[in-house]
């Protein structure tokens, strides 16, 4: 019989332990995730090396670089080994109802968690796995990872991905205050509301200056307040009393219900700012991780319509403006 292969070591641990060398460019940071000496890892090398007849790292004096033929089979493996990866945790979880779900964490503390429990009534026999991230924007969340089967998101431009993505929702940016800050059941005017301190989610006040200039106040743009790095952050902030937010009202239409949080007079809400919701689905899924992404996105995209309706209805009882041009 014909050997096939007849080009690759005996062992293809060698191959494992380049690839992880080549991915850091380090013996030591190799030998760290994979749990050996350094020198078992410099012994590997070397006899890989020797077997396939070709130096695959130029070893300087305090640093690693990539051969050109070394780079050639890194890039292989790396592809190679990530796809066998995403296929056995496919196979491995295809007889497990499980549904991941990748979140930005102000949208996952502010409004997902709270309302979880009425998607899990519904799928009690599902396991849902909730991983949250500072970041915002599908690039920065990593989506090119396969640890997800869903990952909701929000960015100021149509997300740029090799996988697909669908628009949820626009947001809603309106300024927001605590009764506790004034113990006034009279609602403040804007004028009035902005001598608090301003409470940002951000360095750039982006928000603020955005909702601002839609207000015709550019030149009450005010860098004084607390800068925070999660809107989540803000409106723990804002809700104890401690200054006004700018925040995006669907993720507080429970506080605004319930009398917790409340608008300035005549407020204005501006509804065609750059931000906007996604979701994206992993390429790879079962037909039973399909249908659990289909069931959590019907109920998704149905309970931000509900809530929507909430909102515009206060609008509309309040007299707030909502600006959608």
């Amino acid at each position: 019989m014909k050997r096939r292969h007849t080009l690759l070591p005996p062992s293809l641990n060698g191959l494992k332990v380049f690839e992880s060398a080549a991915r850091h460019l380090s013996f030591t940071l190799a030998a760290e995730e994979l749990n050996v000496t350094q020198s078992a890892v410099s012994r590997q090398i070397r006899q890989l090396e020797e077997h396939i007849g070709f130096s695959l790292f130029i070893r300087h004096h305090r640093a690693l670089e990539l051969t050109k033929e070394g780079k050639e089979i890194a890039q292989v493996l790396t592809r190679q080994y990530s796809e066998l990866n995403r296929v056995l945790k496919q196979l491995k979880m295809k007889e497990s109802s499980t549904l991941r779900v990748k979140v930005a964490m102000s949208f996952a503390v502010r409004w997902l968690i709270p309302r979880l429990h009425s998607f899990k009534a519904r799928y009690p026999d599902l396991d849902i796995v909730l991983s949250s991230s500072l970041a915002h924007s599908s690039e920065e969340m990593n989506l090119d990872e396969d640890d997800y089967d869903i990952a909701i998101f929000n960015v100021q431009k149509t997300p740029n991905s090799q996988h697909s993505y669908h628009f949820i929702r626009k947001e809603y940016l309106a300024s927001v205050y605590s009764g506790l800050l004034t113990h006034s059941d009279t609602p403040l005017t804007v004028k009035e509301m902005l001598r608090y301190p301003r409470l940002h989610p951000t360095s750039d006040q982006s928000d603020w200056k955005i909702w601002l200039a839609r207000n015709h106040l550019k030149n009450a743009v005010n860098h004084a307040g607390i800068t925070f790095n999660t809107l989540d952050m803000a409106l723990t902030s804002c809700l104890a009393g401690q200054g006004v937010a700018i925040t995006d009202l669907m993720l507080v239409v429970n506080e605004l219900q319930q009398g917790f949080l409340k608008l300035p007079q005549s407020a204005v809400i501006v509804a065609n700012s750059d931000w906007e919701y996604y979701y994206q689905t992993h390429a790879m899924q079962t037909s039973a991780e399909s249908d659990a992404v289909t069931n959590f996105i019907n109920w998704l995209v149905s309970e931000q319509e509900k809530e929507k309706t909430v909102l515009f209805s206060m609008a509309e009882q309040y007299g707030w403006q909502v600006l959608t041009d």
